[in-house]
């Protein structure tokens, strides 16, 4: 197929046409393929005056092309000359694009810290500030007493890792922790009466904002690491 120059072809395109969409801004919300015509005529892409090659997650190149009179890139090959990050998640069928990545392990707080929050402390390690959860001492994370942090996740987030306890009050019940991505509920956390710390891992999803809401007086949250 490639080619061929200046000639009308017919063809599904289905992950190609997805990606196009998104950097030229527009929307397309159907959920079905079909059968279009686009037309190959070796577009080049110059970079700085520097021709480049468009490349997909294989490495492949991948030549843009035309359809109804507007030139289409795919979204991986043109963010990657742009300097920027791509990310697809197929359960929402959604593209994520960000300047930066952030590495696997980097403090949470440091990288992303609360921009408004409500009977809410933080604890660096940067700091040397700590706080105790069963005996042990944790950094990196927040205590509360029925309060909520919000954060400007700004789409770089995958994941986070941290342990959530109590910092004391062991005996009371009805203690909760919601994270909540976007207006989601995304998972919650209940510490029954004089449970131990426990380890959890928090899909964020490159979602744009986050609201950990706390139920209940007394708890911690430590170690907080994101990826």
């Amino acid at each position: 197929m490639k080619p061929i120059i200046k000639e009308r072809l017919k063809g599904a395109v289905s992950g190609l046409i997805i990606g196009a969409l998104v950097v030229s801004g527009g929307v397309f919300a159907k959920q079905k393929f079909e059968t279009i015509e686009v037309e190959y005529n070796n577009i080049k892409v110059y970079k700085d005056n520097v021709l480049c090659e468009l490349k997909d997650a294989n490495g492949s190149t991948i030549e843009p092309f035309i359809y109804n009179g507007t030139t289409y890139m795919p979204v991986r090959g043109t963010a990657n000359l742009a300097d920027m990050q791509v990310t697809w998640d197929g359960a929402t069928q959604s593209v994520y694009l960000w300047d930066e990545m952030v590495p696997g392990g980097t403090p949470f707080l440091e990288a992303c810290p609360p921009y408004s929050k409500l009977s809410c402390d933080t604890y660096l390690a940067t700091e040397g500030q700590s706080f105790s959860m069963a005996g042990e001492k944790y950094s990196n994370g927040l205590t509360s007493h029925s309060g909520y942090a919000l954060f400007n996740l700004n789409g770089k987030y995958s994941t986070i890792e941290c342990t959530i306890g109590h910092i004391y009050n062991e005996q009371y019940e009805g203690k909760s922790v919601s994270f909540i991505v976007d207006g989601r509920v995304i998972k919650e956390i209940e510490l029954e009466p004089e449970c131990l710390p426990k380890k959890v891992s928090i899909p964020i999803s490159y979602g744009l904002q986050l609201k950990i809401q706390f139920s209940g007086s007394a708890i911690g949250i430590g170690n907080m690491m994101v990826q």
